[in-house]
């Protein structure tokens, strides 16, 4: 079957030998022989429709020597040269005679073929067909060396794929994410662990993560883990970590084993989640708890001791429960008040006009005056505690019972210069001549007791007959204590 640059075959050139040899029977004879061997066959006529089948991948190639025209060497050449690289076409060259008998120009045809076998003339049929059948088995040897090539290059740029997906999922989310060999030895973090921690990269391979976690807490996070490692259970534990400003941010670590189909671990894979505003906010949150819970009880206690002196002291049911009902308001007036500044602090002028609204039949009767400070939550509410009592005195037997009577409330800091003491004063005026009563009811005993233990300072009742002088003197820390 002839095939030129201009007629198609129905031969698949990969699995036949190109045959040319214009001259004489050379090439009838060996179409012959290669086909009665089972051999596909393609017979050319020309360098150019040779170089057509070398574009193609011909399989194989037997050509004379004569047929290795000079004039057209360099275009066999090139078509050569234009090949894959796992390429090299194989060609059985009928030779003429020794090469002692060949002239340069003769050997440089040759040597252009690259990949060429010389059979001497005249030769056996069965040296023919088994050169040309090596030729083909070599062919097929680079074909499948391609196959080979190209499946690996493909799982090559799919591991670069896959690596590269891993790497943008891993950097893209907030846990450091790390991993380690089967006995433990890091081998990856992703970008948020160093983001996180600011060391160089590599700094913390091999056991130089532990050194990033703090010194209380390394050797039981180094247990935990070893542990993990020794049982192939899961590592879950919380620590830690140096952060790249230089402190200390508590962290979860977790880490699951990969296994193989056999059960043993290929490798750990592992995470570090930020939880250092959690773990705060449940330390808040707990401390807040065993505040609100000694509160509680305190503001119980105080419940139940007003309750019991109420009753011990009041001549009648009605005269107590007007009592109790009016001291129970302002107890939860000044809860309402530090519920509103989440029981941390409040301003003192807030605490004074709300614990005096219940007494004030006009603006004349009080004046105030003072530095609006902070004060803590449990003085505020012994403060409301006491100005009640002293404004509900004052309303029964003191200035407040007198059309012109006043009261004039005051507090300051004065300058003392190693600690500053808090001064608070009321002064009555304009009422009835004061008389120092024969007993101390629950009022007086909760203003100079407990006020004085909430502020760490000193109480001070005057009974002076122009006016009630209630004093309170306490260091300034006293006021948040």
């Amino acid at each position: 079957m002839t095939f030129g640059s201009d007629i198609l075959t129905r031969v698949d050139p990969q699995s036949a030998v190109a045959v040319l040899a214009p001259r004489g029977r050379d090439g009838a004879v060996a179409e012959r022989l290669l086909t009665d061997a089972g051999i596909a066959v393609i017979v050319t006529t020309t360098i150019d429709a040779l170089v057509d089948l070398i574009h193609a991948q011909i399989a194989a190639v037997l050509v004379t020597e004569e047929a290795l025209d000079a004039d057209k060497t360099d275009t066999l050449k090139d078509a050569l040269s234009l090949q894959p690289t796992w390429s090299d076409i194989p060609f059985v060259v009928l030779s003429n005679g020794g090469t002692h008998h060949r002239t340069d120009n003769a050997m440089q045809r040759m040597d252009a073929l690259q990949n060429a076998v010389l059979l001497s003339r005249p030769l056996h049929a069965d040296e023919l067909i088994r050169s040309v059948r090596s030729a083909l088995t070599a062919r097929e040897r680079q074909h499948h060396a391609r196959r080979l090539l190209e499946e690996l290059q493909l799982r090559q740029r799919q591991l670069e794929e896959s690596e590269a997906k891993f790497h943008a999922i891993a950097d893209s989310v907030d846990q450091m994410i790390w991993t380690t060999l089967p006995d433990g030895f890091h081998d990856y973090y992703n970008q948020r662990w160093y983001q996180f921690t600011g060391v160089p990269e590599g700094s913390t391979d091999g056991e130089a993560w532990n050194d990033m976690f703090h010194p209380d807490d390394q050797d039981r996070a180094w247990g935990t883990w070893r542990h993990s490692l020794q049982t192939g259970e899961s590592y879950e534990i919380e620590y830690r970590l140096k952060h790249h400003s230089g402190g200390y941010r508590w962290v979860l670590g977790r880490a699951q084993p990969l296994r193989d189909a056999t059960g043993q671990i290929q490798r750990w894979y592992g995470s570090c989640t930020d939880i250092h505003d959690i773990k705060l906010a449940q330390e808040q949150r707990q401390l807040l708890l065993a505040e609100m819970n000694h509160r509680v009880k305190n503001t119980l206690a105080m419940v139940h001791a007003m309750v019991s002196q109420t009753l011990r002291q009041s001549d009648n049911l009605i005269d107590a429960r007007a009592s109790i009902q009016s001291r129970i308001s302002m107890m939860a007036q000044a809860h309402d008040r530090l519920v509103h500044t989440t029981w941390t602090e409040t301003r003192i002028m807030d605490v004074t006009n709300a614990a005096l609204i219940p007494h004030r039949m006009n603006d004349d009767r009080f004046t105030i005056d003072g530095p609006d400070l902070p004060i803590g939550s449990k003085q505020a509410l012994a403060l409301t505690m006491a100005l009640h009592e002293l404004a509900t005195n004052a309303t029964k037997y003191g200035s407040l019972s007198q059309v012109d009577g006043q009261v004039r409330i005051t507090w300051y800091t004065d300058n003392t210069p190693l600690e500053p003491n808090f001064n608070f004063v009321w002064q009555e005026t304009g009422g009835p001549a004061v008389e120092k009563p024969m007993r101390r009811g629950f009022g007086s005993r909760m203003i100079e007791q407990a006020l004085a233990g909430y502020f760490s300072g000193n109480v001070e009742l005057d009974y002076d007959r122009s006016g009630l002088c209630f004093k309170l003197i306490a260091p300034l820390m006293g006021l948040q204590a």
